[in-house]
């Protein structure tokens, strides 16, 4: 699987979400870690902060020669290689959509490097721009995520419209696999108008919820995502849920449409 995590806006928990389902998926393969976002945040996730472009994704999408294997920081967490983002990634991105280098860009970055790996995880922006679009061009498989934030729910339907014209314009294949709510009130009156909202649609929501958890910012402190540095929890037990949902909902997930 080539999993993007996408979300039309940020602060919806897409790179927590990204992070640890990359954690639980290395617990029964090889994981390859890509962080397609400027602000580097997966990266951080893992403790992991590129000096300069060249020892990124940047330099990589920049110098169609380099080695990808030379970027890579292996074994980051158990099972898990990652190909670090760095803020240049925004000007690199925008110099090769002016050349027509970006839809593809990332593709043929992790070209050499699939074979080594189960499963692809890459974080994205959070828009719909064209990194993010290098990011889907890149994946088989597309997930996204909202909150009890009215605006969020409504980001999932426009990543769902975002992956719809670019299969008819043949830039990508990727499927939306599943919608997955993060940040989850159980007892908050806006989380449940939310989610009986997209309940109401036919967009794939996955059962499980995130919940809202403390220990999510403090994992990102620490450097360590949250189904490794407090496992037993209810956000990690979780986590690993919504690992299993994407999984199940791969594996059915019509191929090469």
């Amino acid at each position: 699987m080539r999993l993007a995590v996408c979300s039309s806006k940020g602060g919806v928990g897409k790179t927590s979400t990204a992070a640890n389902l990359a954690v639980v998926l290395g617990r029964t393969g090889r994981v390859l870690v890509v962080d397609a976002d400027p602000q580097d945040s997966l990266g951080r996730a893992f403790g992991v902060v590129s000096k300069s472009r060249e020892d990124s994704l940047a330099g990589l999408l920049e110098n169609p020669d380099a080695d990808p294997r030379a970027v890579l920081r292996t074994e980051v967490a158990p099972g898990l290689d990652l190909i670090p983002a760095h803020p240049s990634l925004e000007t690199v991105g925008v110099t090769l959509a002016g050349q027509g280098g970006i839809v593809t860009g990332i593709r043929r970055v992790l070209r050499p490097l699939l074979a080594d790996y189960d499963h692809v995880v890459l974080d994205t922006h959070g828009d719909l721009g064209n990194l993010t679009l290098s990011a889907v061009c890149a994946a088989d498989a597309v997930l996204t995520v909202f909150t009890s934030d009215p605006g969020s729910a409504l980001g999932a339907a426009r990543v769902t419209a975002f992956l719809d014209l670019h299969r008819r314009f043949e830039n990508t294949v990727a499927q939306l696999v599943g919608v997955a709510c993060s940040m989850w009130d159980k007892d908050g009156k806006a989380a449940r108008e939310v989610l009986g909202a997209l309940e109401g649609t036919d967009l794939p929501l996955l059962p499980t919820r995130i919940p809202v958890s403390r220990r999510v910012p403090s994992s990102t402190l620490a450097k360590r995502p949250v189904v490794l540095s407090a496992p037993s929890t209810p956000v990690a037990v979780a986590y690993a849920a919504l690992a299993q949902d994407v999984l199940t909902a791969y594996a059915s997930m019509p191929r090469g449409a």
